[in-house]
């Protein structure tokens, strides 16, 4: 059995980003360990795109990753930007299933917390809690939720906004023809690139 996982967290866009903790062949190795013997296929949007100037495409293209991915795994270590807490809400909206990682004592999650004037106990983010399916003390852990959570994936969206289905269909039209690693991870799967339509 596949299961394909759409890697969700910062890619290293230049030399300032390097101290930044990011998705690696080390955190995959740990999630593909946890998820065995089922087999992980890696959908990674760090991997190159035809089109860099297709902004909308780009976009799109992570959006499609979510759509197909059996389960979103978020690297949330430390502190992260927009870009994450999109695809999970787009996660949500397709009925992917999210596996946060985050480790205890750490940014998005606490034993106490002193929080609005509360004290509160096994504290996580309130976004993080609303929208994880899963909340993990590292990537095997991770992995290992992978074939429990794999038969929770939708078969259809719970809700595709508009903003949504145009980036989709723009990358899925214009730029995963000429998406080798895309193209590959579909193979693998065996899943049609244009099957996901809605």
């Amino acid at each position: 059995m596949a299961i394909s996982v759409y890697c969700s967290g910062s890619i290293t866009k230049g030399a300032a980003d390097e101290k930044k903790l990011c998705w690696s062949d080390v955190e995959r190795r740990e999630v593909a360990k946890g998820a065995q013997p089922a087999e992980v296929v890696f959908l990674n949007p760090d991997d190159p795109i035809t089109d860099p100037s297709n902004t909308l495409g780009q976009f799109g293209r992570d959006m499609y990753q979510v759509m197909v991915a059996t389960a979103v795994i978020v690297d949330a270590r430390e502190r992260r930007g927009i870009g994450i807490g999109v695809e999970m809400t787009a996660a949500a909206l397709l009925g992917t299933p999210i596996i946060v990682v985050a480790p205890r004592n750490s940014r998005y999650r606490a034993d106490e917390l002193e929080y609005r004037g509360v004290l509160v106990h096994d504290y996580v983010h309130p976004h993080v809690a609303a929208l994880a399916t899963a909340v993990a003390d590292d990537f095997l852990s991770a992995g290992e939720l992978l074939p429990e959570l794999a038969p929770q994936k939708a078969r259809t969206a719970h809700h595709m906004p508009g903003w949504l289905d145009k980036a989709i269909t723009e990358y899925r039209d214009k730029l995963l023809p000429g998406d080798p690693p895309m193209l590959a991870a579909l193979k693998r799967l065996n899943r049609r690139p244009y099957a996901e339509s809605r």
